[in-house]
């Protein structure tokens, strides 16, 4: 043990005295004394002051074994999984022992989706990607725009834009530091797996900066010993990594004390990482208590990360409602998809993680379908059974196993209302639309005409929305007009550009907008370039224009404009993302809104500018009364 805490100790004290020797905020990694780059924990030499706290006892652990998922290292299997030490256990010591149940099963989760083209304006290069992804932008330009944006963006169609982006190659910026600031950036949006994938293509070879975001992502994957291994391999390498990720090393190295049992080196980790500037949270609170044996009294944060989760989980964990409401994107994906979650915060967890659009509205479909109670559809459609996540699962299953097209209908309209209210509408109806597909158009189900077209705009099946339109007209009643308006908003391929506003004139003459919608409707139109109505704008005139929503400082929305004059595709997005704010283009002032749409559609990336336009409009679209 003595050669096991000299490594250790050369893993936080290099990493801490390299630090201060620099005035920049980019560290250098010492070589370590010993060629041994196998992890041990760091040295208990340290002093620590004693505590009057009684030591801390947690309570006996409750967590499940399920199903392994997918694995982070690229292999054939999609899903991940611990390392196995042949002794069905865990890397802290602790058994696996399966549960049915209560365990959250997640093995029906589907493989990540392809990227597909970003744009319909292509390179020469036989890339599939428009022009240069980054003209315009230097690494340093590039690091200090992602620092300011909310990522993941919690607009769906700015997200799909932004997965594009940061998981698409580009030769013109292959550098290590470049693949870092990509690897941050998935990091960041809960896409652990893709940075997996990243890892699993491009090795990291001896550079310590990229060692060290493969320590954090093996962390988020479960993989506790991997990562252990790789803080202590990072600290041997000559190189530089960013103060703030140096931090987060110093914590890992104190988390990998705490799976070993070394509570004083667990401590003097704590020490180190207030000293290189780590602001408290749970984690370091977490060392600290572990050090001194006393139950952890946590403060007040704005997030709470995946370290500080896995941290804080060996002296008893943190409150699962505190968790779900601070957790960071990785942290929440993490916990939706690793089989040793409990079920009561595992579940609630894939919701919170795709609210974020963190996590995929297919993920989150398998999830709701392996996990749901077999309840009788006429149970829940009365209000009867299970509450919360579990009603919506058992109706999502509900509704896929239900035969009978009254029933279903009913059974997706109740799903959908389900979601809604929780924040995920546009989620649910992607998540439905295969079970909503077996419903053909008739007239005897013309209640549902309406739902079927949100599904079918949410979804991008216009054909479907239409055909739902059809008989709706067919039945007499006042018919759905205006949506056939939001169909020729939203596809790129619309036959009849322009000609279905009519019933929008009508709707706004009678009062059907309300102002604030009909204010979002006329700058939709102008930015892609329709000739708005006479009635609409003169609607409109009638009352003020509304001030209200996210406006981004001064010149993002100039430096927009010139971005996308330019095409400079990268650049243009993440402006688009700066300037709508982290609620995207629901809760938007309309001037960012205009111009956001007007730059995707000026770059070449019109069909995201108009599913943009989407969603800004659907939330406040005007419903018939019939539905």
């Amino acid at each position: 043990m003595v050669h096991t805490h000299r490594i250790a100790t050369t893993v936080l004290a290099g990493l801490l005295s390299i630090g201060a020797a620099l005035t920049c905020p980019r560290i250098h990694a010492q070589d370590a004394s010993s060629g041994d780059d196998s992890y041990a924990a760091p040295s208990s030499n340290a002093k620590k002051r004693a505590s009057r706290n009684d030591a801390y006892s947690p309570p006996p652990d409750k967590r499940t074994y399920l199903q392994p998922l997918g694995t982070p290292s690229g292999g054939d299997d999609d899903m991940w999984s611990r390392p196995s030490n042949g002794s069905g256990t865990s890397e802290a010591g602790q058994s696996f022992r399966s549960n049915p149940s209560t365990a959250v099963m997640r093995d029906a989760i589907p493989p990540a989706v392809d990227k597909g083209d970003l744009a319909p304006v292509m390179s020469n290069d036989g890339s599939g990607l428009p022009y240069e992804l980054w003209g315009g932008m230097d690494v340093n330009a590039l690091e200090k725009l992602i620092s300011t944006i909310e990522i993941p963006p919690r607009s769906p169609a700015l997200h799909d834009l932004w997965k594009k982006l940061i998981t698409s190659p580009s030769g013109s910026a292959s550098s290590d530091n470049f693949t870092a600031l990509r690897l941050e950036a998935l990091y960041r949006s809960g896409l652990a797996r893709d940075a997996a994938a990243e890892f699993a293509r491009q090795p990291t070879g001896n550079n310590p900066l990229l060692v060290s975001l493969e320590a954090r992502n093996e962390l988020a994957a479960g993989h506790a010993d991997k990562a252990c291994e790789l803080v202590s391999r990072s600290a041997t390498l000559k190189g530089s990594i960013p103060a703030r990720l140096k931090g987060q090393v110093i914590l890992m190295a104190g988390y990998c004390s705490e799976v070993q049992g070394d509570k004083a080196a667990a401590g003097l980790a704590a020490d180190m990482a207030r000293e290189e500037g780590v602001e408290t949270s749970p984690g370091l609170q977490a060392l600290d208590a572990f050090s001194i044996g006393a139950k952890p009294r946590y403060a007040a944060v704005k997030q709470i990360s995946l370290l500080d989760y896995r941290i804080a989980e060996r002296v008893g964990g943190l409150p699962h409602k505190l968790v779900l409401e601070k957790g960071e994107p990785a942290l929440l994906v993490a916990l939706a998809t690793d089989h040793s979650t409990p079920v009561d915060l595992g579940l609630p967890a894939t919701e919170a993680a795709a609210r974020l659009n963190a996590l995929t509205p297919e993920m989150l479909a398998g999830i709701y379908r392996v996990n749901a109670a077999k309840v009788p559809p006429d149970d829940l459609l009365n209000g009867r059974g299970p509450k919360g996540v579990a009603r919506r699962a058992a109706l999502f299953k509900a509704a896929e196993d239900e035969q009978t097209p009254m029933r279903k209908a009913r059974l997706i309209r109740a799903f959908l209302d389900d979601l809604k209210h929780e924040g995920l509408g546009m989620i649910g109806a992607k998540m439905i639309s295969p079970a909503a597909a077996h419903l053909q158009p008739a007239p005897e189900i013309s209640w549902f005409a309406e739902t079927g077209v949100e599904i079918g705009l949410a979804t991008g099946r216009f054909d479907i929305a239409r055909n739902w339109i059809q008989i709706a007209d067919q039945g007499g009643g006042p018919g759905l007009g205006h949506w056939r308006a939001l169909i020729d908003i939203a596809d790129p391929n619309e036959p009849d550009r322009g000609r279905s506003f009519s019933a929008l004139e009508n709707y706004a003459a009678n009062g059907r907008f309300p102002p604030v919608a009909l204010y979002r409707l006329t700058t939709v139109m102008e930015a892609l370039d329709y000739l708005v109505p006479i009635p609409l704008w003169d609607a409109a005139n009638k009352v003020p224009q509304p001030t209200s929503g996210y406006l981004p400082e001064t010149g993002v929305l100039t430096e927009l404009q010139v971005a996308s004059k330019k095409q400079e595709f990268g650049h243009t997005v993440l402006l688009v993302m700066k300037a709508l704010g982290p609620n995207g283009a629901a809760d938007a002032n309309l001037i960012a809104l205009g111009d956001s749409i007007r730059a995707l559609k000026r770059a070449g990336l019109e069909a995201d500018a108009r599913r943009l336009g989407l969603e800004a409009l659907l939330p406040t679209w005007p419903r018939t009364e019939m539905n």
